[in-house]
Parts: structure tokens; sequence; C-alpha cells
């Protein structure tokens, strides 16, 4: 693995945009879970935002939990895990 990565960054024309204002790339979260977890290791996203980590979590076989103070952001999760063929249950607690 090489010490820079080199990941273009996500343009909104992108299929993968989903139009939430801080996306990052599916490829750069792939990466740093792929880097920093085994398949089956919990990863915790704490501001999950569009759901782009629960998506590189399921692709690579990790469980997840995402946590998110904005209200649309358990509609565009499941929509999101949908879209990839990723149908899963989604449990949503508030505080």
């Amino acid at each position: 693995m090489r010490d820079v990565w080199d990941i273009p960054a996500l343009r909104g024309n992108q299929a993968e945009a989903t139009g939430y204002p801080t996306q990052k790339p599916l490829a750069l979260y792939e990466r740093i879970i792929s880097a920093s977890s085994n398949p089956g290791d919990m990863v915790l996203d704490p501001f999950c935002g569009s759901g782009t980590t629960a998506v590189a979590a399921e692709r690579l076989g990790r469980r997840w939990l995402m946590m998110e103070q904005w209200d649309g952001a358990y509609a565009m999760l499941v929509k999101r895990l949908a879209a990839e063929g990723l149908s899963r249950d989604v449990v949503v607690m508030t505080l």
C-alpha cells in the first residue's frame, strides 16, 4: 500500500452522488475501512450523513453502526443501501 492515496473527489454528476453536501467518495471509505479493520469487525460512524461508510462497510463484510443528528439521514441511508443492492433492516433510535 502506498503512503499517498490518489482518489478523485466526488462530483455531483457521478452516479454515486446523493446530493449530500459533504459526501466523500466510496473508494476513500473502502480504503480507510480496509486498512483499519478486518472482516466481521464493527465500523462506527457518528456522523453518517448520506451513508457512504455503511455502504463501504457492508461491501467489505464489516458490521456497522451509524449515527446522525439530521432527520433526513435515515431515509437517505435506506434508499442508498437499496440502490446498492444491500437491503438490510435499519433500526432507528432517537434521543
